[in-house]
């Protein structure tokens, strides 16, 4: 078992090595489009350039239908509210002769937006409001789950496009802060824009209604209102860029009209800026659609001829999807996913990893920074576990979190400790396994169980077409339990990469121990090399 864990961490000191030659964009097509990107991010996160822009300063900024994930031949959030007009049309027996509802109800979805922005409104309001801002968001968490496509069949949450999710991942691990500026409602994108996009609901930007403060029952509530508050759309999102974020962003994403006065905003600041605009001109694997370069026109997400001719004269770049995008949406899901669930340490337990790793940095600069890519953090167990059941072991883990006073965990980090691969070794901070931690572990061992794969395959990882099997990394985890929880289980927190002989100086110095408690707990997708990939789920443990 150490052999196995010695080549998958051997396996992650070469991707760290590698980060920076790695292809950050592997579904991109090469050419301007791709490499305008890559080359905007390098220059100006690299300190001395004349393009540098500090972290505080890096602000991308995304449409989001027909930018991140597939708008026609409608919006989504249409959709979401054609379904509530369905939903609530017991309550409402005067909708059966009253427009637009009386076509909806009726299945004649054009009749009912031949009413245009006035017919549109009045379906919002009606199904958007009168209810608290807890209650809507239930609605659409429930709504999200399972509502599809009525081309596809996929979920409209597989509908997003691959090579956009790269594009975030990316600014991510550089630095930057990505926030969705849409037309769409900021309550309808909040509730599921972090397990999709990873972007939290604070840095999400939309439309809104009014609300008002109320006690129901002596509990306050935000009451949703049947009256627009804003309309985040053409010359508002500027306006709403101000007001929520307090910075013009440096990088800006469209594909529409809608996003123009986003885009010139965002030029508009002087020094590197970057703006793009998706064109979808590939009806095979999604839609083509414009009316710019003579493509079929449409009432909702038009990229004119006028704002194609604007893009060209500014120098934006306007990607093709048809030519510039290798896939459009995300490979099927894997029947079997490779899962971490952990905990986050709290402040202190940060304080110290990040002076470590500071310091393992100075020494090996070619180390991992903890960042974006390497989050500190608590290995519980890891395991492979059925795909369809996903849901089920997030619902199983969190039954267990929510009995269980983790925050009140007090743990004991006492000692560093380094796992040597060749002259260097993989440091890191170990904490004491208390009963306490001990029997959570167990627990959550029991609670995934009856959801686990004996085995997975090399897809149940996060990984790119290029990457080669890693078949130690697979062994390592289908062995994960008998091999490393209970008596063998070793809690630490990864720190840094240093060569040996100057690691076993450190190890040789006095460790002052400290306390630390979690402040959170996770569910990842494990990466290529082991490493917590992509956030799947996450609990408040906060009582």
């Amino acid at each position: 078992m150490k052999g196995l864990l010695v080549k998958a961490l051997l396996a992650l000191l070469l991707l760290t090595n590698a980060t920076f030659a790695a292809d950050p964009l592997p579904s991109w097509n090469d050419g301007p489009a791709k490499q305008g990107i890559v080359s905007f991010v390098e220059k100006v996160t690299k300190e001395g350039s004349p393009a540098f822009v500090p972290p505080a300063g890096r602000i991308a900024t995304f449409d989001n239908d027909g930018t991140l994930w597939c708008e026609q031949p409608l919006p989504v959030q249409l959709y979401f509210a054609f379904d509530r007009v369905k939903a609530l049309a017991p309550q409402h027996p005067e909708w059966k002769t009253k427009e637009p509802f009386a076509s909806l109800l009726k299945g004649d979805l054009q009749a009912a937006l031949a009413g245009g922005d006035r017919a549109l409104l009045e379906l919002m309001m009606a199904t958007h409001a009168g209810i608290t801002t807890e209650e809507f968001e239930q609605i659409v968490k429930g709504w999200i789950a399972t509502a599809r496509h009525p081309k596809t069949g996929k979920l409209y949450t597989e509908m997003v496009y691959q090579p956009m999710l790269e594009v975030l991942a990316h600014l991510r691990a550089n630095g930057f802060k990505n926030f969705i500026v849409s037309g769409g409602g900021i309550e309808f994108m909040r509730p599921w824009a972090e397990r999709i996009y990873g972007i939290p609901p604070e840095q999400v930007i939309g439309s809104s209604v009014k609300t008002r403060f109320e006690l129901r029952d002596g509990k306050p509530v935000l009451l949703r209102l049947p009256e627009l508050n804003f309309n985040d759309d053409k010359g508002d999102k500027p306006v709403g860029i101000n007001q929520h974020i307090g910075r013009r962003p440096v990088m800006a994403f469209g594909n529409s009209t809608g996003d123009q006065q986003m885009l010139e905003y965002t030029q508009g600041g002087g020094g590197a800026r970057f703006m793009l605009l998706v064109l979808h001109d590939d009806a095979a694997r999604e839609y083509a659609y414009g009316p710019a370069l003579g493509l079929p026109d449409v009432k909702l997400g038009a990229f004119t001829q006028a704002l194609y001719e604007q893009a060209k004269k500014e120098g934006w770049t306007v990607v093709s999807m048809k030519n510039d995008w290798k896939a459009v949406f995300p490979p099927e899901a894997a029947a079997v996913t490779a899962i971490d669930i952990l905990l986050e340490p709290d402040a202190t337990m940060l304080r110290h990893a990040e002076a470590n790793n500071a310091r393992l940095l100075k020494v090996y600069p070619n180390g991992f920074a903890l960042d974006a890519r390497h989050r500190p953090h608590i290995t519980l167990i890891q395991r492979f576990v059925r795909t369809a059941d996903l849901e089920k072991v997030y619902a199983a883990a969190g039954k267990i979190l929510a009995t269980t006073n983790v925050n009140d965990m007090k743990l004991e980090a006492f000692k560093y400790y380094y796992i040597p691969i060749g002259d260097l070794g993989v440091a890191g901070i170990v904490a004491r396994p208390t009963p306490e931690l001990l029997k959570l572990q167990q627990d959550l061992i029991a609670a995934v169980a009856p959801f686990t794969a004996e085995a997975g395959p090399w897809d149940a990882f996060i990984t790119t077409p290029d990457d080669p099997d890693n078949a130690a990394l697979m062994e390592y985890v289908s062995a994960f339990v008998p091999k490393a929880s209970g008596e063998h289980f070793n809690p630490h927190v990864s720190t840094g990469v240093a060569p040996r002989v100057y690691l076993d100086e450190m190890l040789a110095e006095p460790f002052d121990s400290f306390a630390f408690s979690p402040a959170g707990a996770a569910v990842y997708q494990l990466g290529q090399f082991g490493t917590a990939a992509k956030k799947l789920k996450e609990w408040d443990l906060k009582r």
